[in-house]
């Protein structure tokens, strides 16, 4: 009987360090670059607590167990790139025999289940009584992979023993197996290092599966060395053992070639964009992470630029997906060709792309390198028989001025990118601008108090009479939008106004005044006040909505006010902003019996031509 447990759990490390290999034993390992982990990963990359391995069994009657690997520490820390299982994004996963775990692009680790039983047939001797050895099979004819004293005048087996251990197992193991002294010469080659090595006992310790071995006696630690090696194009990890007190170094090969791969497929998959091949957000991230620490070591400035395109929209909606992504590629090919050695591009989202260059010497060169990359999409591109022209736009960020870590170089470069849509300069490009930024800030805040606002009920109207100065008689109600906001007080309309024709909430806004004020007039009539139209103003981006006849129509019929106690007041630049489609609108609404009123006709593009 034996005490031993019958597998091993091993956990092959592969940093830019070294690659190391560890047996787990503990319940916890916690993974990281900082040094206090259990399991240090020499990568600046890896966050400092990147990972956690818990021990796990699935019943305390039972002595078999697993580890499943946790994204951060115990305490709930994530990391910050995350963990890739497999070529998968996972928060936690039971990790099974040959797992590959991806910490970064430059640091992974492969997880094994062996067993002990195996270690013990390859490196232990065994019992005579197991095995019964036939002289024949030793000294005849037969074929042997042993290699005899006339093929190697050191080689020499000091009992049967040993050449018991040597034809069993070994014998039939498909995987190759070699024993070498600790002069170099070989002493034994299974079947299937014969096959696959057949010059490596001309070569020695030259040959690629034995060199180094020797060098490496002094270094290694509990007298076992994980290692990989190739030969012919195919990939071996090679388990080596240093036996000392026979004075053998015995390997164990196995091809990992197709695994090897498996995981460069995976590798690339996981750090590129499958439409154009360039290498994808995860990979830019971690090449501006380590492009941020050589520009503080050597006082360099370094600029991130987002790209993105005018008028990619009309060619999808012209004609299709199918065309867009074939423009993208293109696209991908002419902005690769245009970048120096210093420069880097990769896929960001949508129709982005996103380029790091390093080493710059001032804003003047980084103009002259957006201009370059801009200059290259000019001309038309053929795409499917159709001549297309993208016109580009870059937004640019500087270390360390604008910002001396990712998250805020990425985010400025992309504000300069939005900042470039409402300059007044005629450039494709623009540069961070703090002041700019810090304003579209301001107005992100107010637009989220719109939202509370609308939702919490924090807007009212008032309403203005219209007087007939002749007949001393009230004509009609003018609403008119109010807000009160429970800490800041009340809201000039003034600033109220122009702010959410900025922002998408105009349209909703719009429509709770129009119902409101049909509502309130509805009111008035059933108090028995005299009947009066309710006017109601309505801004360009309502008006230019294809469903605005429609949703009229819906909000009188909620509110049970009649048409023609409605009535719409519009500037003259709503109406000469597209001159068909108010006519259109205009006669509908008309049909309907509700009223027109024009604001400020005649103070700008309008004239009585116009009115006919």
């Amino acid at each position: 009987m034996t005490n031993e447990v019958d597998f091993r759990h091993i956990f092959v490390i592969e940093d830019q360090k070294a690659r190391r290999i560890i047996a787990l034993e503990e319940p916890t390992y916690s993974i990281g670059r900082e040094s206090s982990n259990d399991i240090i990963i020499y990568d600046h990359v890896v966050s400092r607590y990147h990972a956690t391995l818990i021990r796990i069994k699935p019943s305390p009657k039972i002595d078999s167990y697993s580890y499943r690997i946790l994204d951060g520490d115990l305490e709930g820390n994530r990391s910050r790139n995350g963990l890739m299982i497999n070529g998968q994004s996972t928060e936690s996963h039971e990790l099974k025999h040959g797992d590959m775990i991806l910490f970064g692009s430059q640091s992974k680790a492969s997880y094994y289940i062996v067993s002990t039983s195996l270690e013990i047939a390859l490196f232990n001797p065994l019992e005579m009584s197991q095995y019964e050895i036939s002289r024949q099979s030793l000294d005849g004819d037969s074929k042997s992979t042993m290699i005899g004293e006339e093929d190697n005048p050191t080689f020499s087996y000091q009992t049967s023993r040993e050449a018991i251990q040597l034809t069993s197992f070994a014998e039939l193991s498909p995987h190759p197996i070699i024993e070498m002294d600790f002069n170099g010469q070989v002493t034994y080659l299974n079947p299937a290092a014969s096959i696959k090595f057949k010059l490596i006992q001309q070569e020695g310790i030259n040959h690629p599966v034995l060199a180094g071995l020797l060098q490496q006696a002094q270094n290694v630690r509990g007298n076992m060395l994980l290692r990989e090696v190739e030969f012919k194009k195919e990939i071996y990890e090679q388990y080596v053992h240093y036996l000392t007190d026979s004075q053998i170094i015995r390997s164990y090969l196995c091809d990992v070639t197709q695994f090897k791969q498996t995981e460069a497929s995976l590798t690339y998959q996981n750090f590129h964009d499958p439409l154009t091949a360039l290498p994808n957000r995860i990979w830019f991230e971690e090449q501006l992470f380590i492009a941020i620490a050589k520009a503080k070591r050597d006082n360099e400035m370094i600029a991130v630029m987002f790209l993105d395109f005018d008028n990619l929209d009309k060619v999808i909606n012209s004609f299709g997906y199918d065309c867009s992504d074939q423009v993208l590629k293109s696209v991908a090919q002419r902005l690769t060709s245009s970048l120096d050695s210093m420069g880097s591009i990769a896929s960001w989202k949508s129709h982005q792309f996103v380029i790091l260059q390093k080493n710059s010497s001032d804003q003047t060169a980084i103009a002259d390198v957006a201009t370059r990359i801009l200059r290259t999409l000019e001309g038309f591109l053929e795409i499917s028989g159709q001549r297309l022209h993208i016109k580009g736009r870059i937004g640019i960020a500087l270390y360390p001025q604008d910002g001396e870590e990712v998250t805020s170089l990425l985010k400025n470069a992309h504000a300069a990118l939005e900042q470039g849509q409402q300059q007044t300069a005629n450039l494709p490009y623009a540069f961070y601008d703090a002041k700019t930024a810090s304003k579209s800030t301001i107005l992100l805040k107010l637009e989220n108090l719109l939202y509370e606002a609308l939702e919490h009920n924090q807007f009212y109207l008032t309403y203005q009479p219209q007087l007939n100065i002749k007949r001393n008689e009230i004509t009609a109600m003018e609403s008119l939008l109010r807000w009160r906001h429970p800490d800041i007080g009340e809201i000039s309309p003034v600033k109220l106004i122009p702010l959410a024709e900025k922002t998408d909430l105009i349209v909703p806004i719009d429509n709770w005044i129009l119902e409101s004020a049909c509502r309130q007039n509805k009111l008035w009539q059933q108090a028995g006040i005299s009947p009066l139209p309710i006017s109601v103003n309505l801004s360009l981006r309502q008006f230019q909505q294809l469903d605005l006849v429609a949703n009229i129509r819906q909000i009188l019929e909620k509110t049970g006010l009649e048409s023609q106690w409605l009535e719409i007041e519009l500037t003259e630049n709503t109406i000469m902003d597209d001159q068909d489609f108010s006519r259109s609108v205009l006669e509908e609404l008309q049909l309907m019996g509700v009223k027109i009123a024009l604001d400020g006709f005649g103070t700008g593009r309008g004239s009585f031509q116009c009115l006919q």
